[in-house]
């Protein structure tokens, strides 16, 4: 440390000598002051430039967001109506030109690159622009906002173009452009006089295509260059005038004296544009009569202000190493902690803990001991996220890791994986019995009620075991099966443990494969959607038909949905084999009754995952209307176990589809746990005895007084009510007799695909049999 410290003072010795040296030869070097003068001009330019190109992107990209966040606009431009788009954007274009008055530049482009409305010349519009604006070929090719310099028909302008949507299809670009004259009115503001800006003949090609109007946009100053008017009558513009000639295109700077005074002339900042090429460059005037006053004073005071600063650094110098290198350990271990411990809880994280798990195995495989790893999930956490908030849900996870602290060892290693898991690294193992002890205790004090903000929490756990070395010794595999014990846990009906055994990993892996394959199926359209008819049983009519989801696997065949729904509810993918259902069967039941046929109600099951989606009642409302299928024809079935999961929340949803003039369902009812209080609330119009209580059906003195029951309770509330699982003619004579008279089951149909189901349906005189 002591050698680093004296480089350094010499260092830094060296280099204060040479600056002095530096500034008393520059005392006779005026020019070089100069250069460093300009170039720092330059410097300066440069950045306050791109500042403002990128203030107008920020600006302008959230005024453009803003325009076409109404959808009015983008209908209008789809719809290819000028007129009301221009009624549309008018009153937002005089409102940006109030706010600059340098906004020049507000169009709409066609796919193909034409003008499509300027809505500051309405009167031009259908030329084509693919050979002169780059910008907007690039964002019609990308999609995407692009933003930046370019020359137009009308001048030269900063530009932002935004990708234009409709219903997912792209249809065109919207423009904003703000004129150059706007920069150059910032920059005026920093400098003693307005720049100028030349433009290459070349660049302005664009400009001289629209010859009404070039003249008070350009003026002549050379043979290749021109000059952007700022303002057609500006005194500080024409003087700067008067001091620059066409030496500036040449040389970077020169003196010109005016008025018994003397200026410094000179370029700086060359613009490009979009694609890169030069358009033109800045020229600036300064008055030199104050450098030339204080350069030696400045040069002097330098001089002496050099010598005390090198005295005091060298005072300083080693105060500020021995800080600098005590901050540099402290922030260290910082962030070493923080890149090893969870920032919420503060236990080790996910790196950390496979650090110890090697470890752990090492020290294992030297000493010939075991040690056990717990895999501890919270059950149905995503439930307090998703009704109380993540930050409640923070809390919560705070107190599950105080109290799991509480219960380890000093010696056992406590780690949160992320999200509600968390992993125990119990080293020296006698027994196998000592761990299924820790796990009771663990479910025991998870268990106990959680208060947080007046509410009481009930949390239950799975924890799934692995064994070092007797399930494996590689730590990958170790963390996999306690994952895959948890699993096994969970499906055991949570709030328990279970150890690792190999078929678990046999079982995952089926689960993965089954995942990919409903994926897959979803991708290759290999959902199919079979019909069981709902009959009067009184008149043996047809009154409407379930549509059921099959999986015509193409190996597999036919597979029933008790294989596949669980997974997918699981995963989330219910939501998309739902809306396929819905799709196929809505198109199916329209056609019929195109066809003059008529199929009844048409029944769908959905689970609370696709009612609780935002955008589930905009894409019911679209497959309607894409299908021509009609509110009415239709009747959402609802489980009773998913309602009661959210009871206020399904109320809120139903309510809307139920104002739609579609019927609701609750399907599998008595199998739950409703309540009176909230079933009467909800916006039903039907129950469906679940087939459990029909199976038993007359004999059974249970089934017969469920039954009754759920029939008198639908009659109390004013509801239908209609049985499955109807298999034989006492079950259907009962329940026509005691006030059920809809019947769905085997008795009259299985379910079968929609070819079959239409023959039934062509036969207008056709009844089932009663």
């Amino acid at each position: 440390m002591q050698y680093g410290k004296k480089i350094i003072l010499t260092i830094l010795a060296i280099q204060t000598i040479s600056f002095l040296i530096l500034m008393y030869l520059g005392h006779y070097q005026y020019v070089t002051v100069l250069d460093m003068t300009v170039s720092k001009k330059e410097r300066d330019t440069a950045q306050l430039i791109n500042t403002i190109f990128d203030q107008i992107k920020d600006e302008y990209g959230r005024y453009g967001n803003e325009i076409l966040s109404n959808p009015k606009v983008a209908e209008a431009f789809a719809k290819k109506d000028r007129q009301e788009l221009l009624n549309l954007t008018m009153p937002i274009y005089k409102e940006l030109i109030q706010r600059n008055e340098f906004l020049s530049v507000m169009h709409f482009h066609t796919v193909d690159n034409h003008s499509f409305l300027r809505i500051h010349k309405q009167e031009s519009f259908g030329d084509d622009l693919k050979d002169i604006r780059p910008i907007i070929v690039k964002t019609n090719i990308s999609r995407k906002m692009e933003s930046g310099l370019e020359v137009g028909k009308y001048g030269v302008s900063y530009r932002v173009v935004f990708p234009v949507f409709h219903k997912g299809e792209y249809i065109g670009a919207f423009e904003l452009g703000v004129d150059i004259k706007y920069l150059i009115s910032k920059l005026s503001i920093s400098n003693e006089y307005v720049p100028l800006f030349l433009i290459s003949k070349k660049a302005a090609e664009p400009i001289f295509m629209y010859s009404q109007g070039v003249d008070d946009y350009l003026a002549k100053f050379s043979d290749d260059y021109l000059i952007i008017k700022y303002k057609s009558s500006s005194e500080e513009e024409e003087s700067v005038l008067d001091v620059i000639d066409e030496r500036i295109i040449s040389e970077d700077n020169y003196f010109r004296k005016q008025n018994k005074k003397e200026y410094l002339v000179f370029k700086s900042f060359i613009l490009k544009d979009y694609n890169e090429r030069d358009v033109g460059y800045f020229v600036f005037k300064n008055e030199m009569d104050y450098y030339k006053n204080t350069i030696m004073f400045i040069r002097w005071f330098s001089v002496i202000t050099a010598v005390l600063i090198i005295i005091v650094i060298a005072l300083l110098v080693n105060v500020l190493i021995k800080n600098y290198t005590d901050r540099l350990n402290e922030q260290k271990d910082i962030l070493d902690f923080q890149a090893h411990h969870d920032a919420l809880t503060g236990l080790p994280n996910r790196i950390l803990f496979s650090d110890r798990l090697e470890q752990a195995i090492q020290k294992a495989k030297r000493q010939k001991t075991e040690f056990a790893l717990l895999f501890i999930d919270l059950d149905r956490f995503k439930q307090i996220n998703d009704s109380l908030g993540h930050m409640f849900g923070d809390k919560v996870l705070k107190v599950i890791s105080k109290r799991l602290q509480g219960i380890v060892r000093k010696e056992d290693s406590l780690s949160r994986l992320g999200g509600d898991e968390f992993i125990l690294l119990v080293e020296d193992l006698k027994e196998e019995i000592d761990v299924s002890a820790l796990a009771k205790k663990i479910i025991l004090v998870l268990a106990e009620p959680i208060i947080i903000e007046n509410n009481t929490l009930y949390i239950t756990t799975s924890i799934g075991i692995s064994i070092f070395p007797k399930d494996d010794t590689d730590a990958d595999n170790l963390l996999k099966y306690a994952d895959a014990a948890m699993y096994r846990a969970k499906e055991e009906g949570r709030n328990n443990y279970q150890y690792y055994s190999a078929e678990m990993t046999e079982l995952a892996l089926k689960r993965v494969v089954m995942e990919a394959s409903l994926r897959k199926a979803l991708e290759d359209g290999e959902f199919i959607v079979y019909y069981q008819p709902q009959v009067n049983g009184k008149t043996g009519e047809i009154i409407g038909m379930e549509a059921l989801v099959r999986w015509k696997h193409p190996s597999e065949g036919l597979i029933y949905p008790n294989s596949f729904i669980p997974l997918a509810q699981e995963t989330g993918l219910i939501i998309a084999i739902d809306q396929s259902v819905m799709k196929i069967a809505m198109k199916q039941v329209a056609e019929w009754y195109s066809k003059g046929l008529n199929p009844g109600i048409l029944a769908l099951n959905l689970a609370m995952k696709q009612l609780g989606q935002e955008s589930f009642l905009e894409t019911l409302v679209t497959i309607m209307q894409e299908s021509g299928f009609k509110p009415e024809w239709l009747e959402l079935e609802v489980t009773e176990g998913e309602i009661m999961k959210n009871p206020k929340s399904a109320i809120e949803v139903l309510k809307k589809i139920s104002d739609m003039g579609i019927e609701i369902a609750v399907d599998d009812f008595g199998t739950g746990y409703s309540s009176l209080s909230y079933l009467k609330r909800l916006p039903i119009d039907k129950l469906k005895i679940d087939k459990s209580f029909v199976d038993g059906l007359p004999d059974d003195e249970e089934d017969v007084s469920i039954a009754r029951a759920i029939i008198a309770l639908a009659h109390s509330l004013k509801l239908s009510v209609i049985a499955e699982g109807v298999e034989n003619r006492e079950q259907k004579e009962f329940l026509v007799k005691n006030g059920c008279s809809h019947i769905q089951g085997y008795y009259y149909s299985k379910p079968i695909p929609s070819d079959e189901m239409e023959e039934i349906l062509n036969n207008r005189d056709t009844k089932f049999n009663n």
